[in-house]
């Protein structure tokens, strides 16, 4: 099993990239600076092939959504998706970005990302040293799709629950850093005329910052949920199949009251309907079902770039294993299994 590495100063000191796991988000995200893709006159190769995002799930006893900003170079936009619960409704916006329009910060210990458009826009504002991120969103009415504010904060103290902060190889040319972590809902969304409070003792989310140096073919298979354990504990996962080498530990993590646990990567078995799976690891420590109640969708191709997406929202049951050996029952936790398949 790997080990969490204190975090150096920098991502890439003398050229070379640090890989393995971290106790903490870096505080200078330097790829750039690598000794790849042609060293120094490669740079502007390895700015445009560079993916970046940050995004965010969050979860309410009545809305499941997500939102996230995102830079392609040669695209960028940003997305937030709703599902109401009550209805059975989902509701998309999006703003689509030209390159450079889009913001994104080197790290999020302090800094913002930000993706607008007329009076449609994303903005969500990090304070990693004070362990929040704020959001706030405004995309207007259109059609039958209504209005959606969000003034919300994300609570993430990484000295209680720690981070996951992987930076790992996809081949000899490419590369992926991401942080990822469970969080807390504080704040309000307004959809239409109805309102919702987020409350930190009961609602949580979840963080996806990504930087990444992709193969032209990429693809991945991804799974995260964050909830109440069938006890009452906060148990979150995050797993993946992706093109990292399967022999050794990838992103796949389990969270107990914010304790971090490396873990197997295990398994996605599509099972009936579309979008439902089973996870299942080698050691038995992940035992789970995922049902979906709806999907996220964009299939496009135009030529010498496509992409085949789907993130699928719903619900978590089965139980998990700590490193410790207690197993946790898992009931109906909401969260995602994401598909893409892409050349870009």
């Amino acid at each position: 099993m790997a080990q969490i590495q204190e975090t150096p100063p920098a991502l890439v000191e003398n050229g070379r990239i640090h890989a393995g796991f971290f106790r903490e988000p870096f505080r200078s995200v330097n790829l750039l600076d690598a000794d790849t893709f042609g060293g120094a006159l490669g740079r502007p190769l390895r700015w445009l092939r560079l993916k970046e995002w940050v995004g965010f799930a969050f979860d309410h006893p009545r809305f499941y959504g997500a939102m996230i900003i995102q830079d392609a170079k040669y695209a960028a936009s940003g997305t937030v998706y709703l599902f109401d619960r009550m209805t059975g409704r989902k509701w998309e916006w999006l703003v689509v970005g030209l390159p450079g329009q889009v913001r994104l910060p080197e790290t999020l210990w302090q800094g913002e990302s930000r993706c607008a458009l007329g009076a449609d826009g994303l903005h969500f504002a990090h304070d990693l040293a004070r362990g929040r991120h704020t959001v706030r969103v405004r995309m207007r009415a259109r059609g039958e799709i209504p209005e959606l504010q969000a003034d919300f904060a994300l609570l993430q103290d990484i000295r209680t629950v720690a981070p996951l902060v992987v930076s790992l190889p996809i081949g000899p040319q490419h590369h992926t850093y991401t942080h990822k972590s469970p969080l807390r809902l504080q704040g309000s969304l307004r959809l239409g005329d109805t309102v919702v409070e987020f409350d930190p003792q009961r609602d949580f989310g979840n963080l996806d910052e990504q930087k990444t140096w992709y193969p032209y073919r990429s693809r991945w298979q991804w799974g995260t949920f964050v909830g109440l354990s069938r006890a009452g504990q906060c148990v979150a996962l995050n797993v993946v199949d992706q093109m990292t080498p399967k022999d050794r530990p990838g992103e796949d993590a389990l969270w107990v009251e914010g304790r971090l646990m490396l873990m197997q990567r295990p398994e996605f078995t599509q099972e009936g309907v579309f979008g439902d799976y089973r996870l299942a690891d080698r050691a038995g420590r992940i035992r789970l079902r995922f049902t979906a109640e709806g999907a996220k969708t964009e299939q496009r191709n135009w030529g010498v770039a496509a992409l085949d997406y789907a993130q699928h929202f719903g619900r978590y049951s089965g139980d998990v294993t700590d490193d410790a050996g207690a197993v946790h029952a898992i009931d109906g936790v909401p969260g995602v299994v994401e598909r893409m398949a892409a050349r870009f």
